[in-house]
């Protein structure tokens, strides 16, 4: 079973993540397939190289992914063509991980989930749920405001999300509310898998 976790910037998506590996669960994040895919020699490499030009490399030849996130996030163009490129790819990742793990249930994190129409990959996804002032704070510990409010501006309303969630998990108390809730999910889950 693959299951997907998203939503918004700063809602507690890897908290949840880390909740289930502790609980040792197979947990994978689409971002971190999506700079897998731009190291050099693997496909998307040369592609982006190529789309972008080489001031988006790094010393060693490397793509320089965070130069590279605020070339794309202040020009809708460049992301699109970003996603163009890194996406085709990112999913055949997920499908290969879907194809691996037949006995167990999975989980992959992903920002972006329903912008991409990636909800199809997925048995059931799960939608994390924070405030907006909640999720400002915690994201801006590794964003400025204004690379928050410009990620955050990419990304669908919590409305719109809900009414494709198969499950929602709300990040608005504590960790252990929070863990209550995981293992809630993963009972549940458990148990379709039986």
């Amino acid at each position: 079973m693959l299951v997907g976790i998203t939503g918004n910037i700063g809602s507690g998506k890897s908290t949840v993540s880390n909740i289930l590996k502790s609980l040792g669960y197979p947990v994978f994040n689409a971002d971190i397939i999506g700079k897998k895919v731009l190291l050099k020699g693997r496909r998307g490499y040369k592609a982006v190289v190529k789309e972008f030009g080489t001031e988006i490399l790094k010393e060693d030849g490397e793509i320089d992914t965070k130069k590279l996130a605020s070339m794309v996030f202040s020009d809708k163009k460049s992301l699109d063509k970003l996603t163009s490129i890194t996406h085709p790819l990112i999913l055949e990742e997920i499908s290969f991980i879907k194809r691996i793990y037949t006995d167990s249930i999975v989980f992959v994190e992903a920002a972006v989930l329903f912008e991409y129409g990636w909800q199809e990959l997925f048995d059931f996804v799960v939608l994390v749920f924070a405030y907006k002032g909640q999720r400002f704070l915690r994201a801006s510990r590794r964003f400025d405001l204004k690379e928050v409010i410009r990620r955050e501006s990419f990304q669908l309303p919590y409305g719109k999300k809900l009414e494709y969630s198969d499950f929602l998990i709300c990040n608005t108390e504590n960790v252990l509310h929070l863990k209550e809730q995981v293992l809630n999910l993963v009972h549940y889950l458990e148990e379709l898998e039986t």
